[in-house]
């Protein structure tokens, strides 16, 4: 209880402090203006009493350049840091005190940074990087977060509708699409102590879009959504250095290409890792992740047969949580300062996908493939219709395809599971130190992908699906940390209908399987928080409108579909 006493005291003197600091600057620089101004009579009024003929003490000098007011800011900080020094050192014999037998007990201070000027005078911007950083950790919390715009243009598009053209053919070609996009997010993280973490954001975007926080500048002017991204405790225990174990909603824990999971992912659920590393071997670290997250929670099932029995399998089935599971294998070799090599393994299992009914967008309205249970036993096959603005955005009045671009049976439900076996290698070459080189490789391959039961009038239709590969190659030249500096990029993509489950990976993409496309990036930094970027993606299919297991008509529309992306970041 002393300990939490005297750390609460301190925090409050160590914030009074700070703004006695800033008023004391502030009364300085109102004295000296007072000092200066002319008085009524036309004289100025002087620092000398003429009855006594004592002169006055000077008041201190105004800061007036940016140095000179970073190096009084630099006196207070430093001021600062030796007042809590004092005021923590205090508490710690006091605490040692009250528990002579525990030696261990200390409150942590409150650090500062000081700002030194080395052998070579710092420049104003890297003096002032330093005290925003010092005063932006003053406390527990850190705040940072992001702020993206975003002009974005798409060509080449096309629906599946009967051909206007040819009854026969399918494919209509779509007009170009413009949009505004916005991107925000918020960050704060913080510690409770050496063994607690957490962490909060919030961002944009669509409640419904779970891959992308974009938030599109429409809808006559109406306020934007902005709802918490990121929520998580972290415990890294001191008696088992490596070992992390998290929990809440956070960013995908593995490694990881946008082939498989989109970089606007947010995961739920839990997740642990232990690392083990080395400072004179070749091998740097060698780590292990396991990861639980559930994706969605049902309500019980009870489900007759015909004949009024129950239908245990169904039953079952019917209420069967949804959930990803799975584990990583990842180490680091660093065989000189300027080569490194990161490799991974990974299995992801997503149970249950089985039962997703995937949701296609036709026109304005949305169609679930829904089972009816009868009350006198027995199921009806049908459709419900939903609007499309209650669950998700976009791609209105154009026919376009599913918000899950996997196959499908008969009934609607997906064909397979879905158990991604994941290998990435990573190259890192920094034997340049403006223009670093990146090679990044990535294959995957689905174990549960199962044949395809269509149908041709009365007739059952089995067809063999090997569509169970994906491949990611990419390379990135040079950096965006420093004002001036450039990168370059490009990305080669070939996703088949089966590789991944598409309601999670790619977000850019026309459709995020059965598919190959080229990204091209480049950026430059205008400011070390301040960065442009123009991105090019053109993709294609890779057989045909319909996919694999249906033949496209002759005469049919399928072209390449281009899309522009004009971006602006601001880091703070």
């Amino acid at each position: 209880m002393l300990t939490k006493f005297g750390s609460n005291i301190a925090k409050a003197f160590v914030l009074g402090l700070f703004v006695w600091s800033f008023c004391a600057l502030s009364v300085a620089e109102t004295r000296a203006q007072n000092i200066a101004q002319p008085n009524p009579g036309g004289g100025s009024t002087a620092a000398v009493d003429l009855t006594t003929k004592r002169v006055e003490p000077s008041p201190p000098k105004k800061p007036e350049t940016v140095e000179e007011k970073l190096s009084a800011l630099q006196q207070s900080l430093e001021q600062l840091q030796k007042t809590v020094e004092q005021q923590q050192e205090t508490i710690r014999l006091l605490a040692l005190q009250l528990h002579p037998s525990d030696s261990s007990t200390v409150t942590t201070a409150i650090r500062v940074e000081p700002i030194s000027d080395g052998p070579q005078t710092p420049s104003v911007e890297d003096r002032l990087k330093k005290v925003e950083s010092s005063v932006s950790q003053l406390g527990s919390i850190k705040f940072s977060g992001d702020i993206r715009l975003r002009s974005e243009s798409i060509f080449g598009q096309s629906n599946i509708l009967a051909s206007a053209a040819n009854p026969l053919a399918f494919g209509n070609a779509l007009t170009p699409r413009h949009r505004m996009r916005l991107r925000a997010r918020l960050t704060m993280r913080g510690s409770v102590n050496e063994e607690f973490d957490w962490g909060l954001r919030f961002a944009t975007g669509s409640m419904a879009d779970n891959i992308s926080t974009n938030q599109t500048l429409t809808d006559f002017f109406n306020r934007k959504p902005f709802a918490l991204d990121q929520a998580f405790i972290t415990y890294k225990p001191r008696k088992l250095p490596g070992l992390r174990l998290q929990g809440g909603r956070f960013e995908p824990p593995w490694t990881f290409t946008e082939m498989t999971i989109d970089n606007d992912l947010m995961v739920d659920g839990f997740n642990q890792s232990y690392s083990r590393t080395s400072k004179d071997s070749v091998l740097k670290d060698v780590t292990f992740v396991a990861w639980q997250l559930p994706m969605l929670e049902r309500n019980s099932a009870f489900v007759r047969n015909a004949d009024g029995t129950v239908n245990v399998d169904q039953s079952r089935r019917g209420g069967r949580d949804l959930a990803l599971y799975g584990g990583q294998l990842r180490t680091r070799f660093e065989p000189s300062s300027k080569v490194a090599l990161n490799l991974s393994i990974a299995d992801l299992y997503f149970s249950g996908t089985q039962l997703i009914s995937p949701v296609q967008v036709f026109g304005s309205l949305l169609q679930l493939p829904v089972i009816i249970s009868l009350p006198g036993g027995g199921t009806v096959t049908s459709q419900a219709l939903i609007p499309r603005d209650l669950l998700v955005g976009g791609n209105g009045n154009l026919g376009l395809t599913t918000a899950s671009n996997n196959a499908t049976n008969r009934d609607g439900r997906l064909a397979s599971g879905f158990n991604l076996v994941d290998l990435i290698a990573r190259l890192e070459l920094r034997h340049s130190k403006r223009f670093p080189v990146t090679l990044i490789g990535n294959f995957v391959t689905n174990t549960q992908t199962h044949d395809v039961v269509t149908a041709l009038g009365t007739t059952e239709i089995v067809l063999p699906n090997h569509e169970n590969n994906g491949l990611w190659a990419e390379v990135q030249v040079g950096q965006t940390r420093a004002k001036g500096d450039m990168q370059f990029g490009y990305t080669f993509m070939r996703i088949e209908k089966d590789a991944v489950l598409t309601p999670f990976n790619f977000s850019d993409v026309t459709q995020q399987s059965d598919m190959r496309g080229h990204r091209f990036v480049f950026s430059y930094a205008a400011d070390p928080r301040v960065v442009f970027t123009v991105t090019g993606i053109i993709t294609e299919r890779l057989t045909g409108l319909f996919g694999p297991f249906v033949p496209t008509p002759p005469g049919s529309l399928n072209r390449p579909t281009t899309r522009l992306q004009l971006d602006t970041v601001l880091r703070f």
